[in-house]
């Protein structure tokens, strides 16, 4: 076992980067040097007796413990994203803007047998989104920085999916027709109505096939002794806008 691994004890959950030092917690101290001797599965305790399960740093804990330095796309939106466009595992795949890395550490992970090139204008978020990959120990993710309507005149393949979150997603999509295979998707993500009803009308004037435009909702359910009920802490994220290239 190496790292990195997740700690977990009930709703806490502690991503460790180096088997050395202590960690302090919200319920005792652990002596983190014991883990080069442990396996996935095992627990350790705190000074005060708290068990931690030792997991490993899997695709759901990204969301959870990726530093951030822009408002990610929930993994409710990503999931979306990657069933409504057929993403297979060798695929090429282009991801504007990176933000922080979430959702092209996603579709790096799914597509372990292709590559994912994600562009980002800010140097201060992909530098943060570089860390992020570093960490999940993701190899298939090229990175470019720099503004996409001028990067992607040296594109010379043709992509399967191209998911744009990012200002100026209008201005691209009559550029991403050149760059898409055939039957390629692209997928706009935007938290506006306006801009997304833009997306979804230029969409239809560039000639994309089966366009369709979207919200993916997530209520979580509260369990308690008198009874279940709805719990949301967050209603709106995003709208979605997919369509097919022709």
């Amino acid at each position: 076992m190496e790292p990195p691994v997740v700690l977990i004890s009930g709703k806490h959950s502690f991503l460790i980067e180096k088997f050395e030092g202590k960690l302090h917690t919200h319920s005792g101290i652990l002596d983190l040097s014991v883990l080069g001797e442990r396996n996935f599965g095992d627990e350790i305790e705190t000074h005060l007796g708290e068990k931690f399960k030792i997991m490993p740093f899997k695709p759901p804990d990204f969301f959870k413990h990726f530093k951030r330095g822009s408002t990610p796309i929930m993994p409710k939106d990503i999931g979306a994203i990657i069933a409504y466009t057929g993403m297979s595992p060798d695929s090429l795949i282009l991801d504007a803007g990176t933000g922080s890395g979430m959702m092209a550490a996603y579709l790096s992970y799914f597509n372990k047998y292709g590559e994912v090139v994600t562009v980002e204008k800010r140097r201060d978020f992909a530098k943060i989104a570089r860390n992020n990959f570093k960490l999940a120990r993701l190899k298939n993710i090229h990175q470019i920085t720099g503004d996409l309507i001028f990067v992607a005149d040296g594109f010379k393949k043709e992509f399967d999916l191209i998911v744009l979150d990012m200002k100026g997603d209008i201005d691209f999509i009559s550029r991403a027709k050149d760059i898409l295979r055939i039957s390629g998707y692209i997928a706009v993500y935007n938290p506006y109505f306006e801009a997304t009803k833009r997306v979804y009308n230029t969409m239809i004037k560039e000639d994309f096939r089966e366009v369709q435009a979207f919200e993916i909702l997530r209520t979580d359910l509260e369990f308690k002794r008198v009874g279940t009920r709805p719990v949301t802490r967050v209603w709106h994220t995003g709208f979605i806008v997919i369509g097919r290239n022709s």
